[in-house]
């Protein structure tokens, strides 16, 4: 692998983190929501969002993939489903690392939708406009980034590196 350098470091995750959470707390005001992790990349986000989120909430989880290495295969494979009595009727915040193309958030949220949940809405860590390739604009978005290959804090190169606590980007020499 090439250098790394810290894009963001673990004080300004953690802050903006907090923000996220007290404008969620202030959309939903007391009622119950269900964060939805996507796995693996966003679980350090959805449970420091959690540990910050001070209304009534649930954890569920979904497994897709779209990606191999630094590249997207074009293709979301559902891996792990959601049950529709964990859906139905409720509120839930589908929980992401990153938006690129924008497919597999708005995959979830079509998939989603077919469960007759309360509201859907999205909240992704980052966001990376200039890889868009669908029509997607994420409800809550923790920092927009420029098209950088970014790893740490969740995300992941071929399932390593996602210990860090802060999220860095590969420099290409």
């Amino acid at each position: 692998m090439d250098k790394m350098e810290i894009l963001i470091d673990e004080e300004k995750l953690q802050s903006r983190i907090k923000e996220i959470a007290r404008e969620i707390k202030k959309d939903y005001q007391d009622e119950e929501v269900v964060f939805c992790s996507v796995l693996k990349g966003a679980v350090f986000f959805t449970v420091d969002l959690m540990k910050n989120y001070t209304g009534p909430c649930l954890l569920d989880c979904v497994r897709v993939s779209s990606y191999e290495g630094e590249n997207s295969t074009g293709k979301i494979t559902l891996k792990l489903p959601l049950k529709k009595e964990n859906i139905e009727g409720k509120n839930i915040i589908i929980v992401e690392d990153i938006v690129d193309t924008g497919r597999t958030l708005k995959y979830l949220v079509e998939y989603l939708q077919e469960f007759n949940p309360k509201s859907v809405k999205t909240c992704a860590l980052l966001d990376k406009k200039a890889r868009r390739t669908v029509e997607f604009n994420a409800d809550y978005v923790g920092f927009p980034i420029d098209d950088l290959f970014v790893i740490g804090y969740g995300l992941d190169y071929d399932e390593k590196y996602r210990n860090f606590p802060y999220v860095a980007y590969i420099k290409n020499n």
